[in-house]
């Protein structure tokens, strides 16, 4: 099931609303934001009570996670006052964006008869192994025809094995307003971003710092190599579109304004 919210437009239940402009502001301070959040657990909620009503609550794997990390845009309320959408701090930065908070998100996993509840892992994991987490939970054989990007989570949620993944990859080649093209590696807590245009590199170490201010691309250069590496190999390896240059750029005509 996929909701279309929490998405722009920013809009809410008026209740809803209200209940959240009358807390006491942090961070977060748009309250039809907030409204939406719960309109969306609500939601969540009444599925799996149907679910549960129907006695099949044990043989269903419930999988709550996001596309990306939360909007930093500006809304605008009746009033005309603006608010920014959402934080995610302590992540940096927010939905479009190589740093954690535009690729890291909520990850629950609901199975009762297999997982044990409030039981947390920290093994960085991405959306594409949901295919063969699914396949393998149902009984059903992987495709034979493709090649398969993605682990089965099943061995993290028995608490019986690992993924035996060496990295994970993101691959964003194109633009987003001022976001530029960009691959992304993560291997241990080792976060390699490489960029199309501007600064081509942007090194950190998430255990150290989560918060992604600290680039230590000039100060490791062999860390930075090696990552590098393995990242050509892997955008080789999957036939991966680069950005290029458009031979019918005239920048005369894209910005005629020059000071």
């Amino acid at each position: 099931m996929c909701p279309y919210a929490v998405h722009t437009p920013l809009q809410a239940k008026k209740e809803l609303i209200a209940k959240y402009e009358a807390k006491e502001k942090t961070n977060q301070t748009n309250a039809i934001y907030a409204a939406m959040v719960e309109s969306v657990d609500q939601t969540v909620g009444r599925v799996m009570t149907t679910v549960e009503e129907l006695g099949l609550i044990n043989k269903t794997l419930i999988i709550f996670t996001s596309d990306n990390g939360g909007l930093l845009d500006y809304t605008k309320y009746p009033s005309g006052i603006l608010d920014r959408a959402t934080d995610n701090a302590p992540l940096r930065a927010g939905k479009g964006y190589p740093y954690e908070g535009g690729i890291r998100v909520p990850l629950i996993i609901h199975w009762p008869r297999l997982i044990e509840a409030n039981t947390v892992c920290d093994v960085a994991v991405t959306s594409i192994d949901f295919f063969p987490t699914i396949c393998e939970a149902a009984g059903l054989n992987l495709p034979k025809d493709r090649f398969i990007d993605g682990k089965s989570l099943l061995p993290l949620l028995k608490h019986k094995g690992s993924l035996k993944r060496k990295a994970i990859f993101w691959h964003f080649p194109h633009y987003r307003g001022k976001i530029v093209p960009y691959s992304i590696i993560r291997k241990g807590d080792w976060k390699l971003i490489k960029r199309y245009e501007g600064k081509p590199f942007e090194l950190f170490n998430l255990k150290e710092e989560l918060s992604e201010e600290q680039d230590l691309s000039e100060w490791m250069p062999e860390k930075l190599k090696e990552l590098d590496s393995e990242l050509i190999a892997f955008l080789k390896d999957t036939n991966a579109k680069l950005p290029r240059k458009n031979p019918d750029y005239r920048p005369e005509i894209a910005d005629p304004i020059k000071k």
